[in-house]
């Protein structure tokens, strides 16, 4: 089976290639999808979805059954090309943010005086160009929404796996989703970490959860 990753929007070239390591030592590679989340268009949602679709098909040009791994930002992006694929055979989502958060989930957060439009501060580096940053971010919010309404309508065997301690992550709406369907399964990890695959101790935790998914 073929792997693609949809990056984190932070997600730096370095960090890129200390995952794709940690792959290889499990027997895994990926294709990376996305470079640039600058690129996408943001004009329509139609626009954005049918450049999200063109970028997978030229990632598998082969036209195979993938798997898609996504984290963070990627998880919207993810979401939004299964619904719209009959390529992609099943999906990991790490830490995902699509879904609205629950009030006690926003008085936490206010409370620790986040702001969700920044980039995460758990193990990712911040974004240096601003007008890229500033169209990646409404990139961010577009697929935000698009991704909780395509997520109600896919059907593929879906991993979603979350640090428990992560404030960005709308814990009680992905509960409520996995409890509702039947193809979508919650791994928890005891850690803060916004990508589990980059820092903390639960990175072979989280690859032996991929591979179990994946293969």
């Amino acid at each position: 089976m073929y792997n693609l990753y949809l990056k984190g929007l932070s997600t730096n070239n370095e960090e890129l290639d200390k995952i794709r390591n940690l792959f290889k030592k499990y027997g895994l590679d990926f294709a990376n999808v996305f470079d640039n989340y600058a690129e996408l268009p943001i004009k329509t949602n139609d626009a954005l979805k049918v450049s999200i679709d063109d970028k997978i098909r030229k990632c598998n040009p082969m036209g195979q059954k993938v798997n898609l791994i996504c984290h963070s930002m990627g998880c919207n992006l993810g979401v939004i090309a299964t619904e719209r694929s009959k390529k992609i055979e099943s999906l990991i989502l790490i830490s995902p943010e699509f879904g609205e958060y629950s009030e006690k989930e926003m008085e936490k957060i206010e409370n620790e005086n986040i702001n969700l439009n920044n980039p995460r501060e758990f193990g990712e580096l911040e974004v240096k160009n601003n007008a890229n940053k500033i169209k990646s971010l409404i990139v961010f919010q577009k697929t935000k929404l698009l991704a909780a309404t395509a997520i109600e309508k896919i059907k593929v065997p879906t991993l979603i796996i979350y640090s428990k301690d992560d404030l960005f992550i709308p814990q009680d709406y992905l509960n409520d989703l996995a409890n509702r369907k039947d193809n979508i399964k919650l791994a928890t990890l005891n850690t803060k970490f916004h990508n589990p695959l980059v820092n903390g101790r639960n990175k072979s935790k989280t690859m032996r959860l991929i591979q179990k998914h994946i293969i």
